[in-house]
């Protein structure tokens, strides 16, 4: 809990992120693809980790253990539930950029803490995202929500959400208790065109199936705030997940805080939900900036809103997610109160240091690190 309130971290994924994982070209080497897109996520958390809070290189290009994203979430930040996103990027990373595996391990060993969503990669066809779908909801017990992408990372082929030909995912979906999709738009994959990473296609599905929910993944980032807000305002089922974007609020972007107000303005409060990306950046910075996010006021008055209060941060961090995905934060709390991870916290008085637990267990990535978190 941050400031007396529960908190859920809506996307999380240990990356995969090593040499081998790249998909190879044909004359030897990383793809072109696979490398571009790696870089462009080092990039991102070269420029926007908060100050104190960057990570070496070395660390950043490896294969994240469920574990370390544990260690990582639940010792050395205040967040209590996070929800654990598969990451079907699977024509430029070998076994996705976060496998299923990950997926079943984090909900196996830490159901009181972690929420999976499965991962599907729609280039292969609908019938095999059936299969897929059915097959890992019977592996992750717990799975409310689905996760996908446009492309998976391949210029050279996209897909659309109201495609006819993927009616029966959505109905499916529902048949198996799905709750919510999550979809990545707004931040191309790499070297990919932009135009599949815009919103109409959700919106149509979202108006086709207003009984379920659909997160934005990365709303409040050009070019797409004000479609964005525009979504939030018109579709009832519609959400703004700020996986990425709270990263660079917290590293000081004025534009995201901007474009943040301009969501709440049209789209209301109850439409935002927290997400901090980790392991691309440490949780607990970018939390902090989220719970005790204020408004100058001159957004205030531009967008002609209240300040933020109490309620609405912790909605924010937590309600807006919890109604959607039918959690009872009660119950939820108790249920982390005295687990292994709130006693080692207690143990050591609160939160341990930034990255201590990697920087224990893998002290070979961090001793040539100019520039990372001490």
């Amino acid at each position: 809990m941050i400031d007396n309130m529960f908190v859920i971290d809506a996307t999380v994924h240990p990356y995969n992120l090593a040499e081998d994982n790249l998909n190879q070209a044909p004359g030897g080497g990383p793809d072109l693809h696979a490398f571009a897109l790696r870089e462009m996520l080092w990039g991102m958390h070269e420029r926007f980790a908060t100050e104190g809070s960057a990570i070496a290189r070395e660390a950043f290009c490896t294969d994240w253990s469920p574990e370390l994203l544990a260690r990582t979430m639940f010792t050395e930040s205040d967040v209590d539930l996070a929800v654990n996103h598969r990451l079907r990027i699977d024509s430029v990373f070998q076994d996705g950029l976060c496998n299923g595996t990950k997926n079943q391990v984090l909900a196996d060993k830490w159901p009181q803490r972690v929420i999976p969503y499965a991962g599907l990669n729609p280039m292969l066809g609908i019938d095999a995202c059936l299969r897929d779908l059915r097959q890992q909801v019977a592996d992750v017990p717990g799975t409310i929500g689905i996760k996908v992408y446009p492309n998976s990372g391949s210029p050279d082929a996209s897909w659309r959400l109201d495609d006819p030909e993927f009616d029966p995912l959505f109905e499916l979906a529902k048949e198996l208790g799905i709750k919510i999709f999550a979809v990545h738009k707004i931040i191309p994959n790499g070297l990919v065109p932009l135009a599949p990473f815009g919103i109409d296609d959700l919106e149509t599905v979202a108006i086709r199936h207003i009984d379920l929910s659909f997160e934005i993944v990365h709303a409040g980032l050009p070019p797409f705030v004000e479609e964005v807000a525009m979504a939030l305002m018109r579709l009832p089922n519609v959400y703004a997940n700020l996986e990425i974007t709270s990263a660079i609020l917290a590293h000081g972007m004025g534009y995201v805080e901007d474009a943040l107000a301009q969501l709440i303005s049209l789209g209301g409060a109850e439409k935002i939900i927290y997400a901090s990306g980790a392991m691309h950046f440490h949780p607990q910075p970018v939390l902090e900036k989220m719970a005790r996010l204020t408004f100058s006021d001159q957004l205030l008055e531009r967008y002609g809103i209240e300040q933020i209060t109490h309620e609405q941060r912790a909605g924010f961090l937590a309600g807006n997610f919890a109604r959607i995905a039918g959690i009872d934060l009660a119950a939820a709390e108790q249920a982390v109160r005295d687990d292994e991870f709130a006693r080692e916290r207690a143990a050591h008085g609160g939160n341990r240091p930034m990255w201590s637990h990697w920087r224990a267990t893998q002290p070979e990535l961090w001793n040539a690190a100019p520039g990372a978190a001490a």
